[in-house]
Formats: structure tokens, C-alpha cells, sequence
């Protein structure tokens, strides 16, 4: 097959090898990833405009970086998801051995899409898993379509069933990802943190 006929994004890459390094005595983390994809570009070159503009998603993922993960659903909280409704539920594919996380519709695999189905791929490397960021199309092992190897669109995307010859990725530069900062967690907890020390305290008067 040549390669401008890839519809799909995949990772070809082999699963299995050393652990990564800085990992040595990793552990479970537990990480909210916080996701704005725009910017959209049509990589086959058929729809001029983007049938989405913006998705939004926000989902908690507790993985262990020494152990490769596919297809993950039980180990994934999705937050919220804006803008795009995939036809399958949400989970997740890590490998170990580069670090790269995919979050998205499991009907194709979360780490994968194909052309003339309702899905969705984002594609990260966490070799820090506190600051992720999108991994472009020149990405080892990574196939973008016609665009395999162009390093102005990153790998996370879309495709839909009413565009059955589309790919619609993100442009480079065009999205955005984070991680709350401890400190957001806990300005997010105190006001919780007052409130049951103020019933509490009424339970104790009482």
C-alpha cells in the first residue's frame, strides 16, 4: 500500500522493550487532562470546511507509565466532551516504551481512526505525564494519512460518517492541552474543605 493511501492514524511502533527512562520507580498517577482541539485541516483534501471547529474534552486517567495499556475504559473518567459525539465510549492506549497516550472512541481502538466512522483520537506524549504535548504527524510511528510525516499537523482528530473520505487533524500550534495545577485543586477543594468543617462544627454545638 503506498503511503499517501493511509486513511487511518496508527502506532506502528513495537509495544514491547525497555521501560522509559525517569521511570524507574513509577507508580500509578492519576492525571485530568484538559483538551482544546481547533484548527481543524482536512489532511485527505476533500471537505474545504471543517464539519467541527472546536472540541472540548476533559478526562481523568489513572495509568501506571511502566505498563502498556490498550483499549482502556475501566481506568478513564470522562469529565465532559463538547463539540463531537463519537460513536463509542472514550478510553484510553498507553505504551510504555515511548510514552504515548491516546485518548479516544474505541470502536476503531482509542489510538486509531478510520475514515467514514464518528470518531475521535488525541494523540499526547507524557514521557511527563503532568506536561503533555500533542504529538505531531512527523512523530515516530506515527501514519496521518496523506500527511504522514508533515510536521505542521499534529495527530489527533477526528473522523465522521457523513465525510466518508476525510481526516479531519489538528494544525499544529492551533490546540491546546493541560494538567490543574495542585495549587487549582486545591483552590477547587477549599471552598468543599469549609464547608464540612462549618458542618461539623454545627454538628458539634448541636
Amino acid at each position: 500500500m503506498k503511503r499517501g493511501s493511509f486513511a487511518a492514524l496508527a502506532l506502528l511502533v513495537a509495544t514491547s522493550g525497555t521501560a522509559p527512562i525517569g521511570f524507574a520507580d513509577a507508580a500509578p498517577v492519576t492525571e485530568t487532562y484538559t483538551i482544546t482541539l481547533g484548527g481543524f485541516v482536512d489532511i485527505q483534501g476533500v471537505v474545504a470546511t471543517p464539519p467541527v471547529s472546536t472540541i472540548n474534552l476533559s478526562a481523568t486517567l489513572t495509568f501506571d507509565p511502566l505498563q502498556n495499556y490498550n483499549d482502556d475504559t475501566a481506568d478513564i473518567i470522562l469529565n465532559s466532551l463538547s463539540g463531537f459525539t463519537p460513536a463509542s465510549p472514550i478510553g484510553f492506549t498507553y505504551f510504555a516504551s515511548s510514552n504515548q497516550l491516546f485518548i479516544g472512541g474505541t470502536q476503531n481502538n482509542s489510538d486509531f481512526v478510520i475514515t467514514g466512522s464518528d470518531d475521535l483520537v488525541v494523540s499526547l506524549d507524557v514521557t511527563n505525564p503532568a506536561a503533555p504535548i500533542f504529538i505531531p504527524c512527523d512523530g515516530p510511528g506515527i501514519v496521518c494519512g496523506d500527511q504522514t510525516g508533515n510536521p505542521a499537523y499534529d495527530a489527533s482528530g477526528y473522523t465522521t460518517s457523513d465525510d466518508p473520505s476525510s481526516l479531519f487533524f489538528i494544525a499544529a500550534a492551533q490546540s491546546s492541552t493541560s494538567v490543574p495545577e495542585p495549587s487549582d485543586v486545591a483552590l477547587l477543594a477549599l471552598p468543599m474543605l469549609v464547608l464540612g468543617w462549618t458542618a461539623h462544627r454545627r454538628r458539634a454545638r448541636s
